[in-house]
């Protein structure tokens, strides 16, 4: 009911020799008022010069005095109250108090002040726990000189003041915004960026951890959950495998980063999602049947042009076609190219074709991309039917050549020799005459 219990700490070293130091616990009620600075204030603790047994000589810091702990950005009035240092000795001689260190006699001069009759120890500017380079802890020496001589004096009283983190700082992503790049129809859990932000308050408390969300994506197609956001580390995935770029080639996302475990102060960044192309079109024949004429013998003909059309990127591998015969040239007697602007298949002759032969080719052209598909597609066919022209072609002797030996004086009117001949145009049924 007092709002206080005083306590007094004792200890014994190896020789038996006894220190004493006191402990003040204080009870902070649901209306304490912070700014309350009367001497009697029973929420400000009172540090006792520690005491020793007998015949012990005193030497400083032969204790560690409980830091005091001040709020940071405290809105006062100052100066503010924040201990009260005391001397038992000032019930018998009059004591003077003061005080030394950084932050009272050096820099930050007067941060600290000491009342110099009753001790009380006031702070008389806010504090700024992120300003490291000044007084993330202040390390005072307290004072207590008998007046009128030394005797009675105390051993200077080492005071640290540590002062306590408050959620003053939002925390801010080290990036204004993110641009990154994802290709289409990629996996569930693919990683494609990763934020990152900072907090300036103390480390390793909640006004330091920080939590990620996603709070809103633009377009929301196909769905509204196209990613996911790990809300520790940052890591933004693909939650929805069905980004397709020739529908939604970009995304916006806003990204939000509160402290306090996500309950906090916040931040935000935007992040653009770039979708780029994988090869999850595939290319089309624009006919599913060709029809051509070539003639006989002809090498290098161009036989027919088989145009194609592709849903991916132009001028990519994606989009870029590649043709093969797959069926239908046993012989080898036909290739087909890729034309220059690499939607085209080009047919061509490579041996002369025989009529006599065979009068019709039917072939089985297949189109794919200069790489895989990236997901399971159907090869495009054409079915390229080709009629072989019959050409009037010459009589064949059969041989060519042939070596005869005769006796001289052969009578005029015998026979040296007979020839033959066969004409390759079986379908004409044409006459062969010699001459």
């Amino acid at each position: 009911h007092e709002g206080h219990r005083d306590f007094f700490i004792h200890s014994w070293d190896s020789q038996g020799r006894k220190m004493t130091v006191p402990v003040m616990v204080l009870h902070r009620g649901p209306h304490h008022n912070h700014h309350q600075n009367s001497a009697a204030d029973p929420q400000v603790p009172i540090l006792h010069f520690p005491k020793s047994s007998e015949g012990l000589k005193r030497r400083k810091r032969d204790w560690v005095i409980p830091p005091l702990s001040v709020s940071e950005n405290h809105r006062g009035p100052y100066p503010h109250k924040i201990a009260q240092i005391r001397s038992d000795k000032d019930k018998t001689t009059k004591i003077h108090y003061s005080i030394t260190g950084p932050g009272a006699d050096r820099d930050p001069v007067d941060l600290f002040t000491m009342d110099r009759t009753n001790g009380n120890l006031f702070v008389t500017q806010e504090l700024d726990r992120e300003k490291q380079d000044k007084y993330p802890v202040s390390t005072l020496f307290a004072h207590a000189v008998a007046e009128g001589g030394s005797e009675g004096s105390e051993q200077p009283m080492e005071i640290i003041v540590n002062v306590i983190d408050q959620n003053d700082n939002k925390p801010v992503f080290v990036e204004a915004s993110y641009i990154a790049q994802v290709p289409e129809a990629s996996k569930k859990g693919f990683q494609v960026v990763q934020v990152v932000a900072t907090d300036a308050d103390e480390e390793n408390t909640d006004n330091s951890e920080i939590r990620y969300s996603i709070e809103s994506q633009t377009p929301e197609k196909p769905d509204k959950y196209m990613f996911s956001i790990n809300p520790v580390t940052g890591a933004i995935k693909v939650n929805d495998e069905r980004l397709d770029r020739e529908n939604y080639p970009q995304y916006e996302l806003t990204v939000q980063v509160a402290d306090n475990k996500g309950d906090g102060l916040t931040g935000s960044t935007k992040v653009t999602i770039k979708v780029t192309d994988s090869n999850d079109n595939a290319p089309v024949f624009t006919e599913a049947t060709y029809k051509a004429t070539v003639e006989e013998n002809k090498v290098d003909a161009i036989v027919v042009r088989m145009s194609v059309t592709d849903g991916d990127e132009p001028h990519t591998p994606a989009w870029n076609a590649k043709f093969k015969i797959i069926d239908g040239d046993p012989g080898n007697l036909f290739n087909v190219t890729t034309g220059v602007n690499k939607q085209e298949g080009i047919l061509k002759t490579v041996k002369g074709l025989d009529f006599e032969k065979v009068s019709k080719h039917t072939l089985l052209v297949a189109v794919e991309n200069d790489v895989d598909f990236a997901v399971p597609l159907t090869t495009s066919t054409a079915t390229v039917i080709v009629t072989v022209q019959d050409v009037n072609e010459a009589p064949i002797f059969d041989p060519k050549e042939k070596h005869v030996s005769k006796l001289e004086n052969l009578a005029v009117g015998s026979e040296v020799v007979t020839y033959t001949a066969y004409d390759p145009d079986t379908a004409r049924k044409q006459k062969v005459m010699f001459s």
